[in-house]
């Protein structure tokens, strides 16, 4: 390699170090002093302890839980819960606000930005000091705010808007949610109405976990309705508060039986290491159809909450249980006796083949039979009419207009429902799944075929199995 060659090669190696080491970390630098100066206050939301918000409405303060969960508690001007979803709206809002322009360097004229007295002041108490930026005037766009950091003669343009920042008050921070658990967690279910006191217990674990009904009845809980109810409690929301003592003494005196209360067992966890009931009674407003009263324990406050939502919690034993008039599942039926009109016969499942009074050269159509039994088994109840029948004849049940059993493989009755009269579009109908009587979609009634039906849609060449060629 000549001397020439040699001496580039060593230049560009030298030149490639320098900008490695000197110029890029260089660039870098600069790039993040140019990113934070654009920032109007640079923070990690990690790293607040407290911050406050002053205004001529007062103080509020809102700091973080000692809990190691991330929680916060506004402790001015009073100790109240704090909803943790705004808190950390409010803050990224603050994080994400940046310098649009600087408008005065020397800020002798605070006046003209509303800054002289501003609209809000905010202060962070930071791991590694406190930071306070002032708020003043909207800009000249509506997504704007004249600002100013404390101690900084600037006065910025901001690209905050006022209603991420001026417009908020003690009740957009305070804890809206009724109840605060975690309903995977709930292991236990109690709902009391006025008409009856149902308990439900969680069996099982993860996705294969059923809600069963213990009492009054021990029976199989309707799994998405107790889902629903769940959800919708841990969802509950305060749309106001009665925090004073006298206004909550003087409704409370108002309030006769609650529409229902609920009570869940929610299992242990970090902070309840044996677990917890949390439990809440809501009634309606008697003056006003629109809302109702939320109420948990002495020390919180009564919530208003939205009538519409406080009714769709008061689930009775009817909607809380399982409505499948028989409890089977179509995979294990192996016969399927249906009697109507006097008529009777079986259907028995060889194979994939439904064979009409177990006959093998009378093949039912196997995906009409599949469909029906289905249909059958999974029944669902609309109504319940009564759970201790008198007189059947009245129904239309003794004897009924149509009666379907299936038995298992082993000959072990499946189950047994009972058709009756149609009544306002429903049929009456009784279950082996549930006691009492109940009405169902009279829809099964027309489906159910008729024997020679059956034979005679199989003798024709073209609903033979493989058909005619």
């Amino acid at each position: 390699m000549s001397r020439s060659v040699l001496a580039l090669l060593i230049l560009a190696v030298g030149l490639g170090l320098y900008l490695w080491l000197i110029e890029m970390p260089a660039e870098q630098t600069r790039i993040q002093t140019e990113t934070a100066s654009k920032k109007l206050i640079s923070f990690q939301e990690s790293d607040v302890q407290t911050f406050i918000l002053h205004s001529t409405a007062g103080d509020i303060e809102v700091a973080r839980k000692d809990d190691g969960r991330g929680g916060w508690t506004i402790t001015k001007p009073k100790a109240i819960e704090a909803d943790p979803r705004a808190v950390e709206e409010f803050l990224r809002a603050l994080i994400l606000a940046k310098v649009s322009r600087i408008v005065d360097e020397t800020g002798t004229d605070l006046a003209s930005y509303g800054l002289a007295t501003p609209s809000l002041s905010v202060s962070l108490r930071l791991s590694s000091g406190t930071q306070t930026v002032l708020f003043g005037d909207p800009g000249p766009l509506s997504s704007s705010l004249y600002a100013k950091r404390d101690g900084d003669p600037k006065v910025f343009l901001t690209s905050i808007s006022g209603r991420e920042i001026l417009t908020k008050g003690l009740q957009d921070f305070r804890r809206k949610r009724v109840l605060e658990f975690d309903h995977t967690r709930v292991s236990r279910l109690k709902v009391v109405t006025p008409h009856d006191t149902v308990v439900l217990y969680k069996e099982g674990h993860g996705e294969k976990a059923d809600w069963k009904i213990k009492a009054p009845v021990e029976a199989p809980a309707d799994q998405p309705e107790v889902r629903s109810l769940l959800f919708g409690l841990e969802d509950l929301k305060a749309q106001a508060f009665l925090d004073d003592a006298k206004d909550r003494q003087a409704t409370k005196l108002q309030l006769k039986t609650p529409l229902v209360s609920l009570t869940v067992h929610e299992e242990s966890g970090d902070t309840q290491p044996d677990g917890r009931d949390r439990s809440v009674m809501l009634f309606l407003n008697p003056k006003n159809t629109m809302t109702a009263y939320a109420e948990t324990t002495p020390q919180e406050p009564i919530y208003i909450v939205p009538a519409a939502t406080a009714k769709d919690l008061a689930k009775n034993l009817f909607a809380l249980r399982s409505k499948q008039l028989i409890a089977a599942e179509p995979d294990r039926v192996k016969t399927l006796v249906i009697k109507r009109d006097e008529e009777e016969y079986s259907l028995i499942h060889e194979g994939s083949d439904w064979l009409v009074d177990g006959d093998p050269t009378a093949k039912a159509d196997a995906t009409r039979i599949n469909t029906f039994m289905s249909r059958a088994v999974r029944l669902q109840a609309e109504r319940i009419v009564t759970d201790k029948p008198k007189d059947l004849k009245h129904y239309g049940l003794a004897p009924p207009v149509a009666e379907l059993t299936v038995a298992d493989a082993q000959g072990k009755l499946l189950g047994r429902i009972a058709i009756g009269r149609v009544e306002d579009n429903l049929a009456f109908a009784q279950g082996s799944g549930m006691p009492g009587i109940f009405q169902i979609r009279p829809d099964l009634l027309k489906e159910i075929p008729k024997k020679t039906d059956l034979i005679a849609s199989k003798s024709s060449p073209q609903s033979t199995t493989g058909g005619t060629r």
